[in-house]
This record gives structure tokens, C-alpha cells and sequence, in this order.
């Protein structure tokens, strides 16, 4: 007998009828078209229709997934059926310690709890969930709470209400039991999916994660692109690292690269790696003059407020931050193969060519010359900016003196 259907209540062919209810529930979730990976809105709007579809009468379905992921604990999804649609909602880690989760049927089932159901139109009902009552109030009559197991062990959950006088019917709840492990292997498939793309983009960035999981993950595979290259170094890092303790480093070091990472993204760029304490980013665009500028002068907007936002950073330090933290910061544009390099069971997706090797030389110029931002001559024809020359220098293994700039 199912943990939640009512203790004595007639069980004579429920579960034939309910495998009977369920099937074409089940054909769907196996052979029907497939989702979109990854994408669990409409997974659990056609489940949900399905649902109704074979006569249960659903109110409201959630679904709530734990995620592997540096910023999110978990994500919800609430379809309801005045609305026809789910709507989604991620949940940040610190989520865990707030009161609505501490006193959430959820949380049973994360930690392994049973089912729970509650009949809500019972007036002795037990409402020992503060979310119960809010349930009663808008006319739901009976909720139930399961786990969906997946093969890692830790378990998603669902719930289930309805607004029926009687609330639901043993058939309804053995029917709903039944789609229950297709609907779960469907959902950890596309939960995997999702975790795989949401780790490579954390790790090499949105667009080089699309490309690896798309199936560039030969070595030598890559192409030539058009980029503006932005290299980023903090300086005095090192010095300031001697005298603090690791942990507080490490503190310092992600609020340092949170100031300077952020201002790229928001402006179109992408992140391809932290460096020690530097980060090398690129602005890819078209050989065109109109493309190449804009992403030059987005390049450009970054690297100011990636050196604001590490000043600011410095002023709220207060005493701590008697030893400042500095930014530097090269930018150039050119031609770079943006692919895969590296041994053969050992790859790393980036950017290599001339112009991430004179950027990458350029940025020391900055703590010699005093300048927060230097460019190259490329990169200060292509912009819209005024700048001021710096003079010719001399890089290792660029066989030709470079003039750099800075802005005027």
C-alpha cells in the first residue's frame, strides 16, 4: 500500500487500473518528443497536462531540484492550472538557513524524509506546515509532498494539490505513484544535462562551454576568430598575501576578481581564465571597423570600472586596506585561435596568437609607467576614445618596438 493513500481504503484492482490510467503518461515521457535539454519548464507543463489528461484533478505541481552549481542550492518550478503555465525560481545557497526552508515540507524530503500528505479539508487536519494554511486558504483541499529518487542517491521532490471536494481519490494517487519513475528518469536526464552545461560555462565560460559540449573537445580543434584581447593583473597582490593570513587572501582575491570580472560580462565579454591573480578575457566581433570599434570601446568602459570598482574595494577595507590593492589593465585587438591546446588528455580551451602574447607583455607597463590602462596602437585607432602616446617599447619575443597608449 502506498505511504499516503488512506490506511483501509479499498485497494481491489487499483493498481491494474492505475497502470492502465498511467500509461499513456508514461508512452509519453518515454517515446514522445523529446524536451530541450535542460529545460524543465516545459518538462513539467506537458507533465502536468498529461496528468490532467488521464483525469486527475491538479490544482497546483511543484517541482524542486537541488542543484551542483557555485551560486544556486536549488531550483523550484510551480505550475498551476488557472495559469496553464510553471514559472521558475532559483534559490542561492544561503537560501538553506532562511525560515521558509527550515519549516518547508522540502526539506523532509531533501533530508530523506517519507511522503507527507495532508488533507487540507479535513478541519483535523495537522497544518504542521506553515505553508499548509496558506494552501487552505486559497481552497486547495488536499496536498501531498513525494520524493522522486535519482540514481546519485539525493532525491528531488513533488508535490501535488487539488481543489476537489473529496480531495484525491486512491486512483488519483496511485496513478500519480505509477508516471513517477519515468517522469524521474526523464528528469535526471535533463537535470544531468543542465549541471553539465551550467559547470563547463562556470569553468570556461558560457560560449567556449556551448562549443565543448557541442562537441569541440578535439585537440587542435578551434578556429580563427577576430577579438579584443583584456588582460587584467592586480598589483601588489603578492606583497599583500606575505602578510595576511591564506583565508583572508582568498577572500580578497575573489572580491578582487567579483570588481573586475562583472564590468566584463556586463559589457559583452567573456571571461577565459584566472591567471594567479590576473584574468584574461576577450570581446570576440566581425573584421569590420564599426564591429571592432564597439567592442573596443565596451573593452575600454570594463577596464574603468574594473579599476573604480577595485579603488572602491580598497576604501572599504578601511584600516586593512592601508596596503592597497591596485589594477592593471592591457587591452589589443587582433586575430587569436580560439580552441582547444594542450596535451592530449589534458585541454584547455583559449584564446593563443600574437595578440595574446603582446597583451599579456603590455600589462606590466602599467606599474612602470603608473598608468591604470594601457592599449595597444591597434587598439586606439579602432576605438572612438581620445588617447595620448606612451612612447615605443620593447617586448620579449616581439621582435618590433610597440608605441602603447593610454587614455587622454
Amino acid at each position: 500500500m502506498s505511504a499516503i493513500v488512506k490506511a483501509g481504503s479499498p485497494r481491489t484492482n487499483v493498481a491494474d487500473l492505475a497502470a492502465n490510467r498511467a500509461a499513456p503518461v508514461i508512452d509519453w515521457l518515454i517515446h514522445s518528443e523529446r524536451i530541450k535539454p535542460g529545460r524543465m519548464v516545459p518538462l513539467l507543463e506537458r507533465y502536468a497536462k498529461h496528468l490532467v489528461n488521464a483525469g486527475l484533478p491538479v490544482a497546483r505541481i511543484s517541482l524542486h531540484i537541488r542543484q551542483l552549481h557555485p551560486l544556486l542550492a536549488a531550483r523550484s518550478l510551480v505550475w498551476e492550472s488557472e495559469r496553464g503555465t510553471a514559472i521558475e525560481t532559483a534559490y542561492e545557497h544561503s537560501a538553506r538557513h532562511q525560515p521558509a526552508y527550515q519549516a518547508s515540507p522540502v526539506k523532509n524530503i531533501f533530508e530523506g524524509g517519507p511522503a507527507v500528505r495532508r488533507q487540507l479539508a479535513d478541519p483535523k487536519c495537522a497544518l504542521d506546515f506553515p505553508i499548509l494554511q496558506d494552501f487552505k486558504d486559497i481552497g486547495l483541499t488536499d496536498y501531498m509532498i513525494l520524493p522522486i529518487r535519482v540514481s546519485g542517491g539525493d532525491a528531488s521532490a513533488i508535490s501535488i494539490a487539488t481543489r476537489a471536494p473529496g480531495g484525491f481519490q486512491d486512483m488519483d494517487i496511485a496513478t500519480l505513484e505509477a508516471t513517477l519513475p519515468a517522469f524521474g528518469a526523464i528528469l535526471e536526464l535533463q537535470q544531468l544535462r543542465r549541471t553539465a552545461r551550467d559547470l563547463l560555462s562556470t569553468y570556461v565560460g558560457p560560449t567556449a562551454g556551448e562549443l565543448i559540449f557541442s562537441g569541440a573537445i578535439r585537440r587542435g580543434n578551434g578556429e580563427i576568430i577576430h577579438a579584443v584581447v583584456w588582460y587584467g593583473d592586480l598589483r601588489g597582490f603578492t606583497a599583500l598575501s606575505e602578510s595576511l593570513p591564506l583565508p583572508e587572501v582568498i577572500t580578497l582575491l575573489n572580491s578582487c576578481f567579483d570588481e573586475m570580472a562583472k564590468p566584463v560580462v556586463a559589457n559583452g565579454g567573456e571571461i577565459l581564465k584566472f591567471i594567479g591573480d590576473a584574468i584574461l578575457a576577450i570581446f570576440p566581433c566581425d573584421a569590420g571597423p564599426d564591429a571592432v570599434c564597439a567592442a573596443a570601446d565596451a573593452a575600454l568602459i570594463a577596464a574603468e570600472a574594473a579599476v573604480a570598482g577595485i579603488a572602491a574595494l580598497n576604501l572599504e577595507r578601511g584600516d586593512a586596506g592601508t596596503v592597497p590593492v591596485d589594477c592593471g589593465v592591457a587591452i589589443h585587438v587582433g586575430e587569436v585561435m580560439y580552441g582547444n591546446v594542450g596535451s592530449a588528455d589534458r585541454l584547455d580551451f583559449t584564446v593563443i596568437g600574437p595578440a595574446v602574447n603582446l597583451v599579456t607583455r603590455m600589462e606590466p607597463l602599467c606599474a612602470q609607467l603608473g598608468q591604470s590602462i594601457v592599449v595597444s596602437g591597434n587598439l586606439s585607432r579602432a576605438s572612438r576614445r581620445a588617447f595620448r602616446s606612451l612612447g615605443k617599447h620593447k617586448f620579449k619575443g616581439i621582435h618590433k618596438a610597440q608605441e602603447v597608449y593610454t587614455l587622454a
